[in-house]
């Protein structure tokens, strides 16, 4: 009889835990709003053809057989043209038109690739507060008499954040991935964008809100991403999570636990003391010291020294960071590279191997007097 009370015990004790985690998935809102000026677009066949993100997407804007990769900008001036991926123009006039004007996606698409474009550029004019913008939840009463540009991103996030908003997209358009190659790329302060998206999926997914972990980015690529001494004191969108203390701590830790679940991430830096490492201005020798070992241990760590030398250590080489990591995905797709195609089974040192020969290919296209990159360190 004991026995038998003890097993309805049990029973009953794991019945009142299902229901308490499946109450705890219920909590989480997953929605996506169709009535924003920034979101997920998915490329047809070129970078003229884009579609909002929405369930059920049409195959001809994503298909769930091929492989995915998708791009976000970082920070847009107020005035400067909406980006598009296409090569920068600044780009083409500081390579003297020898990179060619581009169409990433066109190429993309025609190598088997979902292209999708993380649009933000609306909201991403207040350099001092994206990272605001992207990490934590804010309200309009905390935000008032600040910037104009990073009110109205307050008012039209809406208790969301722009790092959630791009997590709820991939996971309402890509539900039904199959096993295929998914890449986030980030450029500048879009390197922020997508290393918090990524790791808000993969949390999702330890937690059990998503099922099909074939949505989970296998590779990040950072082009010269911001990584600032500024602070963070908030909640994460979605897992709510607290962060507080510098945007930096928040990015390492993302890459460590990314990391850990067998994401890979390829940071490469162009400017340097201004944004891969501007994390070196943080006061507190023992922090920093802290980031700069998370940061090197849980990525293929890529200083493009061919590139600043070309360029200059400020200025263009931050765009030229851009167009050269999304040249280099072409070039290393089209058959030049077969031993060393991206693999979620990849290691560090083949990911190093990869974007060394990415860079070489690549660097065709570039006036370089040396293409490879150097100063890689293990991952």
């Amino acid at each position: 009889m004991k026995k038998l009370f003890a097993l309805f015990i049990c029973i009953a004790l794991i019945a009142s835990c299902l229901t308490v985690f499946a109450a705890c998935k219920s909590d989480v809102d997953m929605s996506l709003r169709s009535d924003t000026l920034y979101g997920l677009y998915w490329y047809g066949e070129s970078a003229d053809d884009s579609m909002k993100s929405q369930e059920n997407m049409p195959t001809e804007y994503y298909d769930p057989e091929k492989p995915t990769l998708i791009y976000s900008h970082g920070w847009k001036p107020a005035g400067e043209t909406v980006e598009t991926m296409r090569t920068l123009e600044k780009t083409v006039s500081k390579t003297n038109g020898a990179s060619g004007n581009i169409d990433y996606v066109e190429e993309l698409k025609a190598l088997g690739y979902n292209v999708a474009f993380w649009n933000w550029h609306e909201y991403a004019q207040n350099l001092d507060n994206l990272h605001n913008e992207i990490w934590t939840v804010k309200t309009v009463a905390e935000v008032s008499g600040k910037d104009d540009n990073y009110v109205a991103a307050i008012e039209a996030l809406d208790g969301r954040t722009f790092a959630g908003e791009f997590a709820r997209s991939v996971c309402a358009v890509m539900k039904d991935a199959t096993d295929q190659e998914v890449i986030f790329v980030g450029h500048s302060f879009g390197g922020e964008m997508v290393t918090a998206a990524a790791y808000t999926l993969y949390k999702l997914a330890e937690s059990g809100v998503i099922a099909n972990k074939n949505i989970l980015p296998d590779r990040i690529s950072l082009a010269d991403p911001y990584i600032p001494s500024a602070s963070l004191n908030g909640e994460m969108d979605i897992t709510g999570e607290d962060v507080t203390g510098y945007v930096a701590e928040a990015f390492a830790d993302a890459l460590e636990f990314i990391n850990s679940k067998g994401g890979v991430i390829d940071l490469n830096g162009a400017m340097n003391g201004l944004t891969y490492n501007g994390y070196l201005a943080i006061k507190e020798a023992e922090v920093k010291e802290s980031i700069d070992a998370k940061v090197k241990a849980n990525t293929v760590y890529v200083i493009q020294k061919a590139l600043t030398s070309a360029y200059g250590p400020v200025g263009d080489v931050h765009n030229v960071s851009r167009d050269y990591i999304l040249t280099s995905f072409i070039e290393g797709k089209k058959g030049n590279m077969e031993a060393c195609v991206p693999r979620v089974s990849m290691t560090a040192d083949e990911l190093r191997e990869y974007v060394g020969r990415q860079f070489e290919l690549a660097g065709k296209g570039f006036p370089l007097a040396d293409a490879v990159m150097t100063e890689t360190t293990a991952g």
